[in-house]
């Protein structure tokens, strides 16, 4: 099964996210959108993974965030991968709690790159889009220009998610397979 270890988005942030694909839409490019319920920041991408793995793999995530505490992200900006003559990806940023985030990507690489190593950096973002077509580039530059620096939401790190992908004809299906929990900092206990 497809495998990847996630962080959930809330639904405030959503709405938000929601606004933007609806302004980048305006600009005609061809745009295939994640779906709002799909919406989630990856932070290791497994692959494959045999189903007698998965219990070693949940016990490598367990032993990452092991002692970790609750952040806060921020999200905001727009920003692509790719070119602005051959834009790929459209997606949105993480500001506040890159750090941590870092963190905890740094430890799931060290853990579990015997099942897939990283070909580069931590690249902490949300994707929200994928172009078909080169349709309307000049357009959709723009609006991505206009977008950049917007603050979109924040929301507290609370769990991190092992989730399978199923890939079908109308798109990804997840299904968490097990959520670890972060521990709760000293202020959000007192």
């Amino acid at each position: 099964m497809r495998v990847f270890i996630a962080v959930d988005i809330e639904g405030g942030i959503k709405e938000k996210i929601e606004y933007i694909k609806s302004e980048l839409e305006k600009t005609g490019a061809d745009i295939k959108f994640v779906e709002k319920e799909n919406l989630h920041l990856t932070l290791k991408f497994l692959g494959e993974v045999g189903g007698n793995r998965i219990d070693e793999v949940v016990n490598k995530i367990s032993s990452c965030v092991n002692g970790v505490k609750q952040f806060k992200i921020g999200i905001e900006s727009v920003g692509f991968f790719g070119s602005p003559n051959n834009i790929r990806t459209v997606w949105v940023g993480v500001k506040e709690g890159r750090e941590q985030l870092i963190n905890v990507i740094e430890k799931l690489n060290r853990n579990l790159g015997y099942i897939r190593k990283e070909a580069h950096g931590p690249s902490l973002h949300l994707t929200i889009g994928r172009l078909r077509t080169g349709v309307n580039k000049e357009q959709l530059t723009q609006k991505i220009s206009e977008l950049n620096g917007v603050k979109i939401g924040e929301t507290v790190v609370k769990e991190i998610v092992l989730k399978q992908s199923q890939l079908t004809k109308t798109g990804p299906i997840y299904t968490d397979l097990k959520a670890f929990c972060l521990e709760q900092s000293q202020q959000d206990s007192a």
